[in-house]
Formats: structure tokens, C-alpha cells, sequence
């Protein structure tokens, strides 16, 4: 009996032992389960929380590869339903990062790991001031720009200026193999600008119709005369001090408070010229031969500069001009498409219908371009009732938008515009008013651009023949919308661009301008006479090629290299662009 029991009992632990070591073998798998990440999970770069959930078959632990950014606040729990919560600080690295978070569950050999990756950062460099401004701007340029999905992959620094920050993203685009390359003005390779922009009420930028404040000159440019050093007034405002004083192109300025103009001074003093209160001295210029040393200066008298608030006009000058031979030219110098000035291009129109002209010189040499509606108004006057209806610039915007059935054209006579569904009159009542015509003159400029190359661009669409004098336009064959934002005390105006333009046959390949038919450069001649004359260098090529039905050869300048070409002459930049705004 005694060793019945004994076999019991050793039976008995043998089991025991083995039922122990039984449990101690490790499971297979990690022992989580229902986990609601993925793999690889994407933090924002400016950071963020995470709250994760997962079933564990144990209790568990958890740890980060790197906590100093990547933070584990429940590094451990029991069996069961679990939360693990991670706290992802903002990126401020110029480089993406990565950490691997690892979970062991007990009694579990392999553990359960995922990563948590964030794209670089950017370390806020400014005071935060224009945040809700910048991310305005993100919002408009990622669903709007033409090229918008590189925007979509920047990283941004939202708390610099509007302005920096808008460039940040232009230049970030640009990486992405110079997808954005027409969206800006060039010098040879280089870009000198873009053509987004963003305004705020305190002023940085004037535009045609805008309130100013100066002495009411556009242009001036610095001359060498040989004989005399001075400030020649290429361009008067209309009706600004200047002009009301009696001072008027091809005057030449020689002195400014008492004081002579020479090559030591000429750059501080031009920009006095346009803004200061100032005394100038002015002189009338005649040439005894075709040398720099043979002009002769007249003096005019000193006047007396105070700047004053006033209006820039769209329209500096409009005449019916009569040539020798009994023909009637209408001659318009206009400076910015601009819809407030609709009313008073009508009028000009009829004018020149009243009149009985047989050609049109537009002077667009000084006109960066403006709104849509306005060229659009301007071309059915020109073109009139037989080209009703048809298009006079097509819009195509981005990939997404086009996807989603976006598109707008602008028609001749056609009232309905992407900006006013109901209609803008303007361009409707333009059919009552118009010319007829079909030929046109075109003075341009490498300032010639967008709306300006509207005019140019679809005409010649509608097979009306467009003959340019000059030089070569800008180029800018894509266009903009405006959006308005109210912040703090300060309007702002954004101009993203958003489309590309191109005429009834389907043409915009312009990006490096138009050439033009007749190649002039008048930079460097004196003006002989005001504009609309044959005194000025433009208009009497355009009126010979009119008065004798035949194209004139390239002039040879008799007087060049008269300008100091390194001083800024023009006394604000105008805002241009081929624009849409949206008006309240």
C-alpha cells in the first residue's frame, strides 16, 4: 500500500511539472488584435495626438524609438481592450522623421511595431501676425492655382508676412521641375516677377482707377544730353498737379529746389521729382541738327510742385486725328482695362463713330493689362455685330477644376461673364457703339501684356487683322481671379493665377509675346511732339503705314543713348494682369 501511494504521488508532481512547463512555452503571433492603425501612419507636421485602440491577450508595454518627438503617454496596460496615446510634436526640421513604435505583449515572442512619419517642417521664423491671411492663401492657391498639386506637398511657414509667404509657396512650386514657368516676367532667364500677387490696403501697389498721391507724373527718365544733364517728362498724368501747372511731355527738367541736375545726383533726384514738395526748373528742347550737342534748351520758368490725392485715369488721351491726305484716324491712349472706366470708353467710341473714322491706333504701349470685362468691351466696338457671339478668349483652369466641369469664355456682344451669370451690360450695349472694323493698330511695348494682348490675341481670332508697332509684348498668356478678405483694418485683394487664355482658334502659345510688325524702340529718341502726333516717334509710323497703305522700314535712331537707363523711371507699378473679381 505504501508503494501504491508513493508511485502516486511522483506521478503527481510529474504531471504538475509538465502542466507548468506547458504554460511557460511562449505563444505564437504578438497577441494584439483588432489594431486600428495601419503600418505606417502620417503625422501632420505641425503635430498632433494620436489616440490608438487594439485588444491585447496580456498585459503589454510599449515603447518609441524616439520619444524627445514622438512620445508614448501610455507606455503600458493589461489584457483586454486598450488605448495607447501618443503625443507627435511639431516638425521644425527641414527633413521628413521617422520613429518605430514597438508593443510587447507578455508571454508573446515577436512584438507588434508600426511607424509614425512626419514630411520636413519649417521653423517659424516671423511673429504670427498674418497666420489667418496665409492660410487664406493656401486654401485659394491649393484649390485654384493653375499648377496646384505641388502646392498640396509644401512645407510652410504660416507665421511670416503674406507677402514672404505667397513667395514661399510660388518658389516651392517652382522646384517641381518649373511647372509654374508662366507665371511671371522674364530677363533673358530670369524671372523678374510673378504674376500672383497679393494687395493690402496699406498701399504697395497702384492700379489704374486707384487713389495716389504725387506730383501727377507716370514717366520720367533721365537723359544726357551732352550738353545737359536732366529729367525728361515722358508721361503727364491727366488732370494731376503737374498737368495743371502746365508741364507737358518732352519738357526738360534741369533743376530741383535751386539745385543743377548732374551725374551725382540724378538718381536721388528722380524719385523726388515724382513724390516730393519741390521746385523744378523746366525747359523746352529743339534740336538744330541731329547730334546729342546740338539741342538747344529754352528756359520755361520754375514751378512749384505740392503732391496732392488724385485719381489715375484709364484714359489719357482720345482724339480724332485728320492726316493730310483727308483720312480720319481715332487714336486712343489707354492705361488699364479697367470696368469702372467702361462707361467713358462707350463714349469714346461713339465719338469716333460720330466722327467717321477710317482707322483705330490704340496706343497700349504703358498698359499692363486689367480686367477681362473691360477688353472684352473694347473688342465688340472694334468688331461689332457680325462677330456676335463669337469667343473672344476661352479659359482653361486647372487639371482638378476642368475634371469638375469648369470652363468660362468671354463672346463678343455676350453679356453672361463667369463673374456676373446675370450678365454685365457693358458689353452688350458695346454692340450699339461699335466700329465695324476690320483692321486695327496696335502700339505695344514689352509693358504691352494680358488683357492688352487680349485685344491683340482674340481679334486676331476673329480673323481681324491686328498690325503691331513697337516691340515685342510681355507675354502673359494666363490670367487671374481675385479674392477679397477682410482682416483686422486691412483689405486684401489675392491674384492667384488660375487659367490659361486662348482665342476662337484655340490659340495662347504667346509666352514670349507678340512680335511686332513694325519693330520701333523709342527709348532712346526724344519725344518730338505729345502723343497722338506725328511728332512721336509710334504714332507717326502708324499714321505713315495708314496714310500710305504700306508697312514702314525699320527707323535708324539719330539721337539714342540719351537716357541714363540704370534709374527706375516710372512712378508707380501699375497692377496688371489678364484679372476676373469677384465683386460683392
Amino acid at each position: 500500500m505504501k508503494i501504491i501511494i508513493k508511485t502516486l504521488t511522483i506521478l503527481g508532481t510529474l504531471l504538475l511539472a509538465l502542466s507548468c512547463r506547458k504554460e511557460e512555452m511562449p505563444l505564437e503571433g504578438t497577441g494584439i488584435s483588432e489594431a486600428s492603425w495601419s503600418q505606417n501612419i502620417a503625422a501632420d507636421e505641425e503635430g498632433e495626438m494620436l489616440s490608438l485602440t487594439f485588444t491585447a491577450e496580456g498585459k503589454w508595454k510599449a515603447v518609441s524609438s524616439d520619444a524627445q518627438w514622438c512620445e508614448i503617454l501610455t507606455p503600458e496596460g493589461v489584457s483586454g481592450k486598450a488605448a495607447l496615446r501618443i503625443n507627435v510634436l511639431k516638425n521644425t526640421a527641414t527633413s521628413a522623421r521617422s520613429a518605430q513604435i514597438s508593443i510587447q505583449v507578455e508571454s508573446y515572442p515577436a512584438p507588434e511595431t508600426f511607424t509614425i512619419s512626419q514630411s520636413e517642417g519649417v521653423t517659424e521664423e516671423g511673429d504670427g501676425r498674418y497666420r489667418e491671411i496665409n492660410e487664406w492663401v493656401y486654401e485659394k492657391m491649393a484649390a485654384n492655382y493653375l499648377w496646384n498639386e505641388p502646392v498640396k506637398t509644401l512645407a510652410l511657414d504660416y507665421s511670416i508676412g503674406y507677402q514672404a509667404f505667397l513667395k514661399s509657396i510660388l518658389e516651392g512650386v517652382g522646384k517641381h521641375d518649373d511647372i509654374n514657368h508662366d507665371d511671371g516676367a522674364y530677363n533673358q532667364e530670369y524671372r523678374t516677377e510673378y504674376y500672383t500677387q497679393i494687395i493690402s490696403s496699406a498701399p504697395e501697389t497702384k492700379a489704374v482707377g486707384q487713389e495716389t498721391r504725387g506730383n501727377g507724373f507716370y514717366l520720367l527718365r533721365p537723359v544726357n544730353l551732352g550738353t545737359a544733364i536732366g529729367v525728361l517728362v515722358d508721361t503727364v498724368i491727366p488732370d494731376g498737379p503737374a498737368d495743371r501747372l502746365g508741364i507737358k511731355r518732352g519738357d526738360l527738367i534741369t533743376e530741383v529746389n535751386g539745385i543743377s541736375i548732374t551725374m551725382d545726383n540724378y538718381r536721388s533726384v528722380t524719385s523726388k521729382i515724382y513724390t516730393d514738395a519741390i521746385t523744378v526748373q523746366t525747359n523746352s528742347v529743339a534740336w538744330e541738327g541731329a547730334h546729342l550737342d546740338q539741342a538747344v534748351l529754352t528756359p520755361i520758368g520754375t514751378f512749384e510742385l505740392i503732391p496732392e490725392y488724385y485719381t489715375d485715369p484709364a484714359i489719357y488721351k482720345a482724339e480724332t486725328i485728320e492726316l493730310s491726305d483727308g483720312k480720319k484716324v481715332g487714336y486712343l491712349l489707354y492705361m488699364g482695362f479697367h470696368a469702372d472706366y467702361d462707361d467713358e470708353l462707350i463714349a469714346v467710341f461713339d465719338k469716333f463713330k460720330a466722327d467717321g473714322i477710317d482707322d483705330l491706333v490704340l496706343d497700349l504701349r504703358y498698359n499692363n493689362g486689367g480686367e477681362i470685362l473691360s477688353s472684352t468691351v473694347m473688342a465688340t466696338m472694334i468688331a461689332g455685330p457680325a462677330h456676335q457671339g463669337k469667343t473672344l478668349a476661352k479659359l482653361t483652369f486647372n487639371e482638378e477644376r476642368t475634371a469638375a466641369g469648369e470652363s468660362a469664355s468671354y463672346r463678343i456682344g455676350v453679356k453672361e461673364t463667369i463673374e456676373y451669370p446675370d450678365g454685365y451690360l457693358p458689353i452688350e450695349d458695346a454692340l450699339q457703339h461699335s466700329l465695324d472694323l476690320d483692321r486695327v493698330f496696335v502700339i505695344a511695348t514689352n509693358i504691352t501684356a494680358s488683357a492688352s494682348e487680349i485685344i491683340i490675341n482674340g481679334l486676331r481670332g476673329l480673323d481681324i487683322e491686328v498690325n503691331l508697332i513697337g516691340t515685342r509684348t510681355s507675354g502673359k498668356n494666363v490670367g487671374m481671379e481675385g479674392y477679397s478678405k477682410k482682416y483686422r483694418n486691412y483689405d486684401f485683394l489675392f491674384y492667384p493665377v488660375t487659367f490659361y487664355i486662348e482665342n476662337a482658334k484655340g490659340f495662347r502659345d504667346y509666352p514670349d509675346g507678340f512680335d511686332p510688325d513694325i519693330y520701333l524702340d523709342d527709348s532712346g529718341y526724344y519725344p518730338g511732339g505729345d502723343f497722338g502726333t506725328m511728332g512721336d516717334y509710334l504714332c507717326n509710323a502708324a499714321f505713315g503705314w495708314i496714310k500710305t497703305g504700306q508697312k514702314p522700314g525699320r527707323a535708324t535712331a539719330s539721337m539714342q543713348n540719351i537716357r541714363l537707363d540704370d534709374v527706375p523711371n516710372t512712378s508707380s507699378t501699375r497692377l496688371g494682369g489678364s484679372r476676373i473679381l469677384y465683386r460683392d
